[in-house]
C-alpha cells in the first residue's frame, strides 16, 4: 500500500486523512518544498518514480494547484 500526495494548505489535516489509527497506512515519509510549484513537481516525480496508478493507491495523476497551468515535468500532463 503506497500513496503519493501533497498539501498546498494544511499538511496536518492531509496526513490525518490518510495515516493513523483507523487507516491502513501506518507510516509516512515527507520532504520539504520551497514553493507550491516545487511541491507539485516533486509529487509528480515521486508518482512516476513509484509506478503511477498501476503500482500506487493513487487513482489519478497528481493535480496541479488551482489557478495554475503548470505541467508535469515527467509526462507533461
Amino acid at each position: 500500500m503506497r500513496y503519493v500526495g501533497r498539501s498546498d494548505t494544511d499538511v496536518n489535516s492531509r496526513l490525518r486523512s490518510w495515516v493513523g489509527k483507523d487507516s491502513r497506512y501506518k507510516q509516512f515519509k515527507y520532504s520539504y518544498a520551497t514553493s507550491s510549484k516545487e511541491a507539485f513537481e516533486k509529487e509528480c516525480k515521486n508518482y512516476h518514480d513509484s509506478g503511477g496508478s498501476e503500482s500506487l493507491d493513487n487513482k489519478d495523476h497528481p493535480q496541479r494547484p488551482e489557478r495554475t497551468n503548470w505541467k508535469c515535468p515527467v509526462c507533461g500532463a
